[in-house]
């Protein structure tokens, strides 16, 4: 697909990285001359330094003949209206990053009226990111699929617990709940694993379960934490102000610490049943005083990575039970990787995730295309819905029947809400959505994509 990106900062610079891996033909349009020849030089695409919003510099990027643009400045009435000029040049589909609070509730008024395809807000993602992990602390990572029916968490089994040590066939009788563990990193080595694979402590652990099970599933594996309820904001930037929405409406007792007076002073006023406290959250004394190491829940949520990543290091070492962290620069994530407490949150990252999803659905209108995806153990692995038409390969016979690629496997099948963690006698039907894991390594556009090809 032919696809323009205006905007070549950290978003469309890891959205423009993503989308070239896989095989798409991309343009990036910047303002900074500099920021277009580095683009240039470290991705395989066309760089161009302009206004995006300049009917010739689209023009110049070929935005009329293009499949997609991408509007990801820092200015969200720029962007709407880069994708407002787009659709009108002829471009088939036009996306904006909107991130401003205040248009949260016109996002169908904005693309049903300006003609857009799709709305992303990161720092709105991020926030919800971080909601649901608040709701069940025992998890380092959870993944929705069929509307919210089936999730894959991400947890990290204890020396001695259930986990450790066990072979996969055991585990839906340990945990009483049917279960299939869809990847474990290991030493660094990512597994997508069979039956008698045995799990042991210090796994990263992908595990696809119905949603109504898993807190049964989290005190099976000794996870017994209480859903937070206080919990620690640091910096009241727009992730934090999503975050506190949310969280006030279930109860929760907020306290927030931001440095800049005005800030602070705004952001009580907007949430008045929240404590903020004018302080240096990056304090240690401030953080003792304010008594973060009490919490059930600290989230560090400044405008920069390395700040957000100092404290989340030493917030964990005081002992915090779920430390959430804020990290823009999915480089720096990697320095958390491998400590169990850690849950690492990038609103850029997740925004990219949204967009590659969306292309690869444009990729596929008529057969069983992509609906969900989902990244596991830090990109390595895909998790993939799909809606199964009557072009599947293998409608109605048994997955056992079935012959799939080298580390695929099916984790589950919605059909008609119902949700069924298969075996091998299980099959696929029209109108079933299905959830796939497959090696990222490739690009999966169509479900039949998972099969092996035909001798």
């Amino acid at each position: 697909m032919k696809i323009v990106i205006i905007g070549g900062g950290m978003v469309g610079s890891t959205i423009a990285a993503q989308l070239t891996n896989e095989g798409h033909d991309i343009t990036v349009v910047d303002r900074s001359q500099a920021i277009a020849d580095q683009i240039s030089d470290s991705l395989d695409c066309m760089a161009l330094a302009g206004n995006g919003a300049s009917l010739e510099v689209m023009r110049s990027a070929d935005v009329p003949n293009s499949d997609l643009l991408i509007a990801c400045t820092a200015q969200d009435e720029l962007n709407m209206l880069c994708c407002v000029f787009a659709k009108k040049l002829g471009c088939r589909s036009a996306i904006a990053r909107v991130r401003t609070p205040e248009y949260a509730d016109q996002m169908y008024y904005f693309k049903e009226e300006l003609g857009m395809s799709m709305t992303i807000n990161p720092e709105l993602n991020a926030a919800r990111e971080m909601f649901k992990l608040l709701e069940i602390p025992g998890v380092l990572k959870r993944d929705s699929f069929a509307k919210g029916r089936v999730e894959i968490i991400e947890v990290v089994p204890k020396p001695g617990d259930v986990l450790d040590g066990t072979q996969l066939l055991d585990l839906p009788r340990k945990l009483r709940c049917r279960v299939l563990v869809a990847a474990v990193q290991r030493d660094g080595e990512v597994i997508i694993p069979d039956g008698s694979f045995t799990l042991r402590a210090g796994d990263k652990v992908s595990i696809c379960a119905p949603t109504s099970g898993l807190v049964g599933i989290l005190r099976s594996i000794g996870e017994n934490q209480k859903k937070a309820k206080n919990i620690m904001l640091i910096g009241c930037g727009k992730v934090t102000d999503y975050l506190c929405f949310m969280l006030q409406n279930e109860g929760s007792r907020i306290r927030v610490i931001e440095s800049d007076a005005a800030a602070a002073a705004a952001f009580a006023e907007r949430y008045p049943k929240a404590e903020v406290v004018c302080a240096d959250g990056r304090s240690e004394a401030v953080l003792r005083e304010e008594n973060a190491a009490g919490m059930d829940a600290v989230a560090a949520l400044t405008e920069h990575d390395e700040e957000n990543l100092i404290l989340s290091m030493y917030l964990s070492a005081a002992g915090v039970p779920q430390v959430l962290t804020k990290v823009d620069n999915t480089e720096f994530g990697n320095l958390l990787a491998g400590r169990g407490e850690s849950r690492i949150i990038s609103p850029k990252k997740l925004c990219a995730d949204a967009i590659v999803r969306y292309v690869r659905a444009m990729q596929n209108t008529e057969g069983s295309g992509v609906l969900t995806l989902h990244h596991l153990v830090d990109g390595k692995v895909d998790a993939l819905e799909f809606q199964v038409t009557d072009s599947c390969r293998y409608l109605g016979k048994k997955l056992l029947e079935m012959r799939f690629k080298p580390n695929t496997r099916v984790a589950c099948i919605n059909r008609m809400g119902r949700i069924i963690i298969p075996g091998g006698t299980d099959t696929l039907e029209a109108g079933d959505t299905v959830v796939v894991i497959a090696s990222a390594n490739r690009v999966v556009l169509d479900l039949n994509d998972v099969f092996a090809d035909e001798e």
